[in-house]
């Protein structure tokens, strides 16, 4: 069943468009006998109402696209197998396959799904393996294969209000990348989950998802339903990400999952809001016994809230968690030692980046916890310099930041730095009890025990600001905190 308006679409217009008057927006909403979820033309809404297969079917819209996209190597071009189930696209005929016509581009369209669309990646893998890239064979055409769920243009509006379900059911020893795209948008865009949006199945070691992704500018990007995703093999997952600028990554719903790899849930590469007011709860776990990690998963990371620091950016707003964060991972014998958990990330990854100051913000809770024979790098909040730039350093300012009270100089949990400068003036700790904690204990607070050294001497350690930094009780009303400054400990009791 045809499912698009592209090169056959004055044919379908004649009987899909709704009466309208010379002022008002067309609007296309699916006809009980055909559905129209494809258009060409600028300035169109698409709706959908009802159940949607994508990648069972021959008649599904199967194009290539060239794309630039944002790696840690800097801007990359790839060519793409890509097939979406609702979108704003125009084609162009590339030697009897389907391709993206760049010069016809579709602008202002605005994608709703009222509806479920359910993406299998099982057939589509089978029919197009041999011209999927993969470490064996990099020649073949395709870099890896796209499936888009909702795919629009700049200056559009993409909004979930139904269900969208992944299964990446495809052999799991395919190597090819398999990729899937809940929501995708243009600059100056926005794209809205209202409802939900689920990602399952065994994947392959090379599989990839995103639930909202853009490399456009100006983008709004907000969570307000749930999102998922559980798998028993993946190489990178991430629920919100932005490559572009001046954007607003917005989580007010939840987010969850559970898998292995390279786990980084909101993210934004330039300068950009990343605000979590939700519940954002990971699970790294190890890859099935026989099968080794490729690509970013060789490094695995599991974050809540990722921002790259590299040369080129300016302005930085604060990261900030107003909602609740949980961080786990559950290793085991197998498990990669040099595995990471962090709420927030902050990753010095390219020259220029040691000119930023990121201000950091919890006015919620971040909680992390590991299990299992190995013990894994965790930290409320990591600031990471690479190697390769190791001559500068994360800098941080510390704004106000809720915790637990513990003996964080044997923990190391708070805030880990390996290459960092963190300016504590002005800021804010505000502490609570813990469950095990016992009235009028006392810990450290000393800078050397909250942010804990973990560069040695390879890499820069340094901190400002301590001498103007507050410590206070979370609860002021219920809760005494007592601050020997002179030994730099703290202490709770009930009032």
């Amino acid at each position: 069943m045809k499912k698009f308006i592209g090169l056959w679409f004055w044919s379908i217009l004649l009987f899909a468009i709704s009466s309208c008057s010379e002022d008002e927006e067309p609007v296309f909403v699916p006809e009980e006998e055909e559905e129209i979820l494809i258009t060409g033309e600028s300035g169109t809404t698409v709706v959908n109402t009802k159940d949607i297969v994508l990648g069972v079917s021959e008649d599904d819209v199967v194009f290539e696209m060239t794309s630039t996209i944002l790696t840690t190597s800097g801007r990359v071009t790839e060519t793409t197998l890509n097939c979406c189930a609702m979108a704003g696209i125009n084609f162009t005929d590339n030697g009897g396959m389907l391709a993206m016509d760049t010069l016809n581009t579709v602008e202002d369209v605005v994608l709703i799904n009222r509806g479920t669309i359910t993406i299998h990646t099982k057939d589509l893998v089978e029919r197009y393996k041999d011209q999927i890239q993969t470490p064996d064979d990099p020649e073949r055409p395709y870099t890896y294969l796209r499936l888009l769920a909702m795919f629009a243009g700049t200056n559009s509006t993409i909004i979930n209000e139904g269900i969208i379900n992944v299964y990446f059911d495809h052999d799991p020893s395919v190597t090819s990348t398999i990729y899937v795209m809940g929501m995708n948008g243009g600059g100056n865009s926005s794209m809205i989950n209202n409802g939900e949006i689920h990602f399952y199945g065994n994947g392959s070691v090379a599989t990839r998802l995103r639930g909202m992704a853009t490399f456009g500018n100006s983008i709004s990007a907000f969570n307000n339903g749930v999102m998922t995703a559980e798998l028993d093999m993946c190489e990178d997952a991430r629920m919100i990400t932005t490559g572009g600028t001046k954007s607003n990554v917005i989580n007010d719903g939840t987010m969850q999952m559970r898998l292995p790899g390279y786990i980084l849930c909101m993210t934004r590469y330039g300068d950009s809001n990343l605000i979590n007011n939700g519940v954002v709860d990971l699970t790294m776990v190890d890859l099935p016994e026989g099968y080794t990690a490729v690509g970013n998963a060789e490094n695995p990371v599991v974050c809540a809230m990722y921002d790259p620091l590299s040369g080129g950016r300016t302005q930085m707003p604060s990261l900030v968690n107003r909602g609740r964060i949980s961080i786990a991972i559950e290793g085991s014998e197998r498990s990669n030692s040099v595995s990471q958990g962090y709420g927030m990330y902050c990753d010095l990854m390219g020259a220029g980046g040691g000119d930023l100051q990121v201000n950091v913000i919890n006015d919620g809770s971040i909680k992390v916890s590991q299990s299992g024979p190995v013990d894994f790098r965790m930290a409320e909040a990591g600031f990471i310099t690479r190697p390769a730039v190791r001559e500068e350093t994360c800098c941080i300012k510390l704004g106000r930041w809720n915790t637990t009270l513990r003996d964080f100089s044997q923990t190391q949990d708070l805030f880990y730095g390996q290459g960092v400068n963190m300016d504590f003036g002005g800021g804010e700790l505000l502490l609570k009890k813990g469950e095990d904690y016992v009235d009028g204990t006392s810990y450290s607070v000393a800078p050397e025990a909250l942010l804990y050294n973990g560069g040695r001497t390879m890499f820069r350690y340094e901190y400002s600001g301590y001498e103007n930094f507050d410590i206070k009780a979370a609860d002021e009303s219920n809760v005494n905190l007592t601050w020997d400054k002179e030994n730099n400990q703290v202490s709770l009791s009930d009032k």
